[in-house]
């Protein structure tokens, strides 16, 4: 499987979404993204790329991959590779902390304590 539909299953699961779903929701036939992803080496169009890349919410680079490379001389700040990170997460963990802020506090404060003693041991 290509680095691009890796990227996109790895996406799908975290998102919970199925290849019907994305389907559906970006217009393109099913068997269009199954024929796309069972290819080794698979590349979509470009139009098939940007339609996965909207529904995903992600960046086209993102899901490219090793395929796409910033030019060489290109620098990103510490502040734009920190606000990429912060991101990142949020993104990760939402579910999880919207779920914790529904809690009492008690159990808030006792999570994060044994969150903190599992990363400190």
């Amino acid at each position: 499987m290509s680095p691009f539909w890796k990227n996109v299953n790895e996406e799908m699961q975290y998102q919970g979404m199925n290849l019907k779903t994305l389907s559906v929701l970006t217009g393109i036939p099913y068997t269009t993204i199954t024929n796309g992803r069972n290819r080794p080496d698979s590349i979509p169009s470009a139009d098939v790329a940007l339609k996965i890349s909207k529904v995903l919410n992600k960046p086209l680079e993102m899901l490219l991959g090793d395929i796409a490379r910033l030019p060489e001389n290109t620098l990103l700040s510490e502040n734009q590779i920190a606000d990429n990170q912060d991101h990142y997460l949020l993104k990760k963990y939402e579910s999880l902390i919207l779920n914790l802020e529904k809690c009492p506090s008690k159990v808030q404060d006792s999570f994060i304590r044994m969150a903190k003693a599992i990363v400190e041991k």
